[in-house]
């Protein structure tokens, strides 16, 4: 039978306030709960949220909110934003696993994330900084210069090594950054604003140039100019090459270094070729009288550097000249036959005696020699040469292929001379001397003996020449 109206209002007003007091009973029951403290224990990432109403703890871990993660990689630093990664936690379940649990909880479970846009992000690093193997390498650039001393152009462009350093195999392991990544998020108190250092560790490292190989690779061993004994002229010789090494910093894989090759001259060039050999040398000492001294420096510079041409008759007086004051000559004494006097230019005499000693050494052709009237003391008898600018000369003659050059100097109380030139012997040469005397004169044998170079045999010995000196001097 249907209701009537009126108790169907009244049947709803029970209803509605049935429902009414249901409400504040619940609303009651919630605050009561929001109210109740946290027990001893609750935590979340560290935050301890003990005694704390829960509502309270709710609104103190909600202040957690991660900041920007920031990641070190090898080549380049990444920034992480917590919206840009959708990152977003579910504090309300982590305060209430804390309060059930009574512990503290880690919020890696309760998080959120894009991972997708952080692994995007990795990945557009990897193909960027992955690597792939390649050993070290070097090259030349540049056009190759000509190094023989007669076409060897020292303001044209050098080449330069180019080395290339080796670069390892490494790659990106994506899933472990981003795990990191999200870990990092994940401890808002602990690890916030951290700067994570993603290492990527090479599968294959290649070895680093080893410079001073390199550097013996590209070196070239200068060669001097040398005698051609088939032309009589200048064989040319070389320029060597080498880089410096000395200062090389450790350079990083996959760097360029670059290594201007340098240019080093040979020792000896040009003519300096042809006077390498000391065909003869000798020194004789002199007395202590500063006049026949000035003229023995005077007669040194006038045959220093003084060269001989193949085929050339040098004569000792014209290469010296006369023996004037005007020329700086000044008297000392000197042999006139076989009297002793003051003569301008006194001394001159040991100049042309070394000289000879020289030549009978180097085995040149004696064309004219002349000894004294009376024994000198600065050479064994028989070994020295007079000279006398009007009557009597010294000449010698170069027979070889090649240019003979005189270097003359006086020096810690000697006359030293030697020839300089190409020894075109298989032999070198000693001199002896013999004398016998009477009552009136020494008379004097030298012998020139040649020697094989390789064996020291004794080839010949020739007399040399014949030389008498006067005991009477006047």
């Amino acid at each position: 039978m249907p209701i009537h109206p009126i108790l169907l209002k009244i049947r709803q007003k029970k209803v509605l306030s049935i429902g009414v007091v249901c409400l504040v009973v619940l609303l009651i029951c919630l605050a009561v709960y929001l109210c109740l403290p946290m027990p001893d224990g609750a935590a979340v990432d560290g935050l301890d949220l003990s005694s704390l109403p829960y509502w309270k703890a709710r609104s103190v871990a909600k202040q957690m909110y991660p900041q920007p993660i920031r990641v070190s990689l090898p080549e380049e630093e990444l920034t992480f934003e917590p919206r840009e990664c959708g990152v977003k936690f579910d504090m309300g379940a982590a305060v209430g696993t804390a309060r059930k649990t009574r512990s503290n909880v880690e919020l890696r479970p309760f998080l959120k994330a894009d991972e997708a846009a952080i692994r995007a992000a990795l990945t557009s690093y990897a193909a960027k900084c992955d690597t792939t193997y390649r050993e070290a390498e070097w090259h030349l650039t540049g056009t190759t210069p000509e190094l023989t001393t007669d076409r060897f152009d020292p303001e044209a462009e050098g080449q330069t090594l180019v080395v290339t350093v080796g670069q390892p195999e490494a790659h990106l392991d994506v899933d472990n950054a981003v795990n990191q990544i999200l870990e990092a998020f994940s401890h808002p108190l602990s690890r916030n604003g951290d700067l994570i250092e993603l290492t990527v560790t090479p599968e294959r490292i290649p070895e680093m140039p080893d410079w001073e190989a390199l550097a013996a690779e590209v070196f070239v061993e200068p060669v001097n100019d040398a005698p051609d004994r088939e032309t009589g002229g200048i064989l040319p010789g070389r320029y060597g090459q080498s880089i410096d090494v000395s200062n090389v910093d450790t350079p990083g894989c996959g760097h360029v270094v670059a290594f201007p090759l340098l240019y080093t001259a040979p020792e000896i060039m040009g003519e300096d070729a042809l006077y390498q050999d000391v065909l003869g040398q000798c020194e004789t000492k002199h007395n202590t009288n500063e006049n026949r001294n000035n003229n023995l420096r005077l007669l040194c510079q006038a045959l220093d550097g003084h060269i001989v041409q193949p085929g050339e008759t040098l004569s000792y007086n014209e290469v010296v000249g006369e023996r004037t004051a005007e020329r700086g000559y000044l008297p000392a004494p000197a042999y006139s036959g076989n009297r002793l006097v003051d003569s301008v230019g006194g001394g001159v005499c040991q100049g042309s005696t070394t000289l000879y000693n020289c030549v009978l050494l180097a085995d040149l052709e004696v064309v004219f020699r002349a000894c004294h009237g009376a024994k000198v003391t600065y050479v064994p008898a028989g070994l020295d040469a007079a000279v006398n600018y009007l009557t009597t000369d010294f000449q010698f003659r170069n027979q070889y292929h090649f240019p003979v050059k005189i270097q003359a100097e006086v020096s810690d109380g000697y006359v030293r001379m030697k020839l300089l030139g190409t020894d075109e012997k298989d032999y070198y040469v000693k001199m002896e001397t013999t004398s016998g005397e009477d009552s009136l004169a020494v008379y004097a044998r030298s012998f020139k003996c040649k020697y094989d170079k390789q064996t020291d045999e004794l080839l010949s010995r020739d007399i040399e020449a014949f030389s008498t000196y006067y005991k009477n001097i006047g």
